[in-house]
């Protein structure tokens, strides 16, 4: 029983903890036990395979195929990410994502291969990407691979043994994991906003523990906002994706005509920055219904237009349909090498997680292929790490000293606030501050309010393990918005889906990473070459 907070405390240890049961996770999982016989243990705050973005996605793969090369996936990439893409990534991704894909079939994944990529075959309109994440999940625990469910990663910490030690709220438990090597594999930053179609559950974990750890974030101003969000009263802010029919504004205009867009679908897909900025400043000119636009759609055979039919009907939602940007993926993340390892030895990112993959914004269905190509070779690389790091079959005995002590940062005694209530406040800040439309002034207006959130938070009193896991998503919420901000008031231009309306021209000079660290409280920024 720890003292002060009253919790229980239980033990566990691995070769290799992966935090997260998102497809990044579920695959490096795949690949890890495919080639060694290392013990791994999933950590997730769901059930296995559940509860991720995956999960809710359309199941497609982009990758080069018969009539796709490798030159042209690469270049694509690189422009779509207007060149602050690490190449070394993207490079990783084009040569190693068809045969990493196509092993999934060996858990049982149904996959369709097309000339440019791969669809998951499902009987779900909806949402396909759920055959992914429950027939890994599935197989990989046949294997044996151990899963957390239901657990929040609190913290990790490096013990005096060299391993690390992660503290799970599961429960009315803390249970501490220690492991040789572990995976980040959290995303969800698009959750610091208001308007977000990503799970309830994910709450920026990652990001905010990698600030914690002393690493470097890379490219947080990159948010990417699906144009065609619900925004009916009383339904999610879900994406809804019609690639045919008509968007307009209160006066009947057409919205892709007017801006001179090729067509809904094209804006959809490859514009989504562009449509998004556009329906914004119809919004912000008093050119919207109730703070939104409205579409109507049309019916056509293509898979994704489908899948808003099918949304419009599980939300008994009718035509005419309001729709605003909703936040759907961070492009920015954790700094790593190619080897996707991170500053720490043993501690890599994987997915969503990682910075500098999809630059300035990213690709449709490129984030699925992100996910297996990468994990692949942080795969290979762990082994290698294990094998020459430490005795095979070894275990580092936890340390409770250093349990107890790495829990003396959540204070039983702080002052009463609502935790839950400071990380609502946070995501509304950022939705209209930080959002679509950017300014110095409400970044900086956005950096002193969140400034003021965090001081809050970090008062904040521990009243059992959900008061404990709520206070660590208000930090986690918090840190990661203070990062997004910091890093979108540096950047003084306009490039992908980073849009400054002070500075609204993309300028050469700014092909350059934007680099932040946690220090002192503070978020410090830097700019980094590429």
């Amino acid at each position: 029983m720890f003292p002060g907070l009253r919790m229980d405390v239980k033990f566990e240890e691995a070769d290799v903890l992966i935090v997260g049961s998102g497809l990044s996770g579920l695959t490096t999982a795949f690949f890890i036990d495919k080639v060694s016989d290392y013990t791994v243990v999933v950590s997730s705050k769901t059930s296995a395979g559940y509860g991720s973005s995956t999960f809710y996605s359309q199941g497609a793969f982009r990758c080069p195929g018969t009539s796709y090369s490798e030159d042209d996936f690469i270049r694509d990439t690189l422009v779509g990410g207007r060149y602050i893409n690490r190449k070394y990534l993207v490079e990783i991704m084009a040569r190693e994502c068809r045969e990493s894909i196509r092993c999934l079939r060996d858990a049982g994944v149904a996959l369709r291969e097309t000339p440019s990529g791969f669809r998951v075959i499902s009987d779900d309109k909806l949402f396909p990407g759920r055959e992914l994440t429950t027939r890994l999940a599935s197989y990989l625990a046949s294997r044996g691979v151990k899963f957390l469910e239901g657990a929040t990663l609190l913290d990790i910490v490096r013990s005096s043994s060299g391993e690390y030690i992660a503290l799970h709220a599961l429960g009315n438990s803390i249970v501490a994991v220690g492991a040789k090597a572990v995976v980040l594999a959290t995303g969800g930053a698009a959750n610091a906003y208001l308007r977000s179609d990503n799970p309830s559950q994910l709450t920026c974990d990652g990001h905010a523990l990698a600030l914690r750890l002393g690493l470097s974030l890379v490219d947080m101003e990159f948010v990417q906002f699906f144009p065609l969000g619900v925004a009916e009263r009383g339904k999610p802010p879900v994406m809804i994706p019609f690639t045919k029919g008509r968007l307009v504004n209160k006066y009947g205009e057409d919205i892709v005509q007017k801006y001179g867009l090729e067509s809904l679908g094209k804006a959809v897909v490859v514009a989504r920055d562009a449509l998004s900025r556009y329906m914004m400043t119809e919004v912000m000119s008093g050119n919207g219904v109730d703070g939104a636009l409205l579409v109507y759609p049309t019916e056509n055979g293509d898979e994704l237009n489908a899948a808003g039919f099918e949304t419009m009907r599980r939300l008994n939602l009718k035509p005419p349909i309001r729709v605003l940007p909703t936040a759907h993926y961070t492009m920015g993340g954790v700094r790593v090498d190619s080897n996707l390892r991170t500053a720490l030895p043993g501690l890599y990112a994987a997915g969503e997680l990682v910075g500098g993959v999809h630059g300035a914004n990213r690709l449709g269905g490129n984030a699925l292929t992100a996910c297996v190509a990468l994990s692949r070779r942080i795969a290979q690389n762990i082994v290698g790490y294990l094998e020459g790091s430490f005795d095979k079959g070894s275990r580092g005995l936890i340390d409770e000293r250093e349990v107890r002590e790495a829990l003396k940062r959540f204070n039983p005694d702080g002052k009463d606030v609502d935790p839950a209530g400071l990380r609502l406040e946070t995501r509304r800040v950022m939705w209209e501050n930080v959002g679509v439309l950017r300014s110095e002034e409400s970044l900086k207006n956005s950096l002193e309010k969140l400034y003021l959130l965090a001081e809050e938070v970090s008062k904040a009193r521990v009243y059992g393990v959900r008061g404990l896991v709520e206070v660590v998503e208000a930090e986690n919420t918090v840190l990661t918005s203070l990062s997004i901000a910091t890093s979108a008031l540096e950047r003084r231009e306009s490039r992908g889906s980073h849009f400054r309306v002070d500075y609204p021209e993309e300028v050469s000079g700014w092909i350059k990473s934007i680099r932040v660290e946690l220090r002192g409280g503070r978020i410090v920024v830097s700019e980094e070459s590429l």
